[in-house]
């Protein structure tokens, strides 16, 4: 709240206060003496004791935070608020004696007004008291709300923090794996004596690392941005397997600026050519495809291999790797349970690994990148 809304809450609630002490000053002198004061003789008595207290709020807040109820100070704030608490209420009790002396009749032997703010100081310290030591009881209530806000805040700023964290720890576990396997295929390719495809690779490879740095930061990309990247991927595996790769990449048009976590879909593909392809010496088939379902985005990755023993995931752990570990870590800290990955065979055979995530469009500062 700034200064200027504390005033004005200040200047509101004891404006109430007043108000209500001139409403109750009206009545009971008209069930005492018989006839009702005068509304205006009742505002005169009782607002200026209200602003007083109003005027003394940030005083009393002031002092407060000067002098908190905190362990080992006690000896030196309780004094200190006792006393301001009693020369305040005086200076209230004052300020109504005179009130009374000038805006009421007076009696032929009416005490002086200072004897007459003595008598109400006595009358009313308990009740006057009771304001001051309210002021401090909210004020401290305030305070300690505003401070477990800061923390909460505080403890959920790091939490999202450590959460980006993992995450882009997960992400990073990624690229050593293709990293090594294009330097294998440059490798392989100069000691056969074909440069032209060496760098082809090397020109792909650069392309690619270009994507990731371009990308390190964000967590999700628009779906034609992560399918470039598998297009650039799968370029160099070509390459590299030559006529024992065919490849096929299918999404919907109006799909294609949808969210999906970056580097999603590498691990999946790499998986299915490290084990679905580069085993065998026949012609291996690889088909990534997307399409929403609903309010579901739905990603799926399928190679014509052998699949898995007994077409369950648990049995061939080592089939799966920690690639595939590390997406569905990622889809649960990105979505929670409406993240999945599921690995199975597919009905006409090999391996298919199928994400489903929600169906949620890319910024608009998204929609046109490549």
């Amino acid at each position: 709240m700034t200064r200027r809304n504390r005033g004005w809450l200040i200047f509101g609630v004891w404006t109430a206060y007043g108000l209500l002490g001139t409403m109750q000053e009206h009545i009971s002198y008209a069930m005492s003496r018989g006839t009702p004061l005068p509304w205006a003789t009742s505002l005169l008595l009782q607002m200026p004791q209200a602003y007083a207290w109003a005027l003394a709020t940030p005083a009393i807040l002031w002092l407060g935070r000067r002098f908190p109820f905190e362990r080992g100070r006690w000896l030196t704030s309780v004094p200190i608020h006792l006393v301001t608490c009693l020369v305040f209420v005086f200076v209230v009790d004052l300020i109504f004696a005179f009130q009374v002396t000038h805006f009421m009749p007076q009696p032929p032997n009416a005490k002086p007004v200072l004897a007459k703010a003595l008598q109400f100081f006595i009358i009313w310290i308990l009740s006057d008291g009771l304001l001051y030591w309210t002021i401090l009881s909210v004020s401290y209530a305030a305070e300690h709300h505003r401070r477990l806000r800061e923390r909460e805040l505080t403890a959920s700023q790091l939490e999202t923090q450590l959460v980006q964290a993992d995450l882009q720890a997960l992400k990073m576990q990624l690229h050593p794996h293709f990293l090594f396997n294009a330097l294998h295929t440059i490798g392989s390719l100069v000691r056969t004596g074909d440069r032209d495809n060496a760098v082809r690779v090397v020109a792909s490879l650069g392309d690619l690392l270009r994507r990731v740095l371009d990308s390190a930061a964000q967590q999700e990309v628009p779906l034609k941005q992560e399918l470039d990247f598998i297009r650039s991927y799968l370029d160099i595996e070509q390459i590299r397997f030559r006529d024992r790769l065919k490849v096929a990449i299918n999404a919907d048009p109006d799909i294609l600026d949808a969210k999906v976590p970056h580097l999603i879909l590498q691990p999946l593909v790499e998986n299915a050519i490290r084990h679905g392809i580069a085993p065998h010496a026949s012609a291996g088939y690889l088909m990534v495809g997307a399409r929403r379902v609903d309010d579901q985005l739905q990603l799926v990755v399928r190679d014509d291999g052998p699949g898995l023993r007994n077409g369950k995931e648990g049995t061939d752990a080592a089939r799966l790797g920690i690639g595939l570990a590390n997406t569905r870590a990622r889809l649960t800290r990105l979505y929670g349970a409406d993240g999945e990955l599921e690995v199975g065979n597919a009905p006409d055979g090999g391996l298919e690994a199928r994400i489903a995530l929600p169906f949620r469009l890319a910024h608009a500062e998204w929609q046109g990148e490549t």
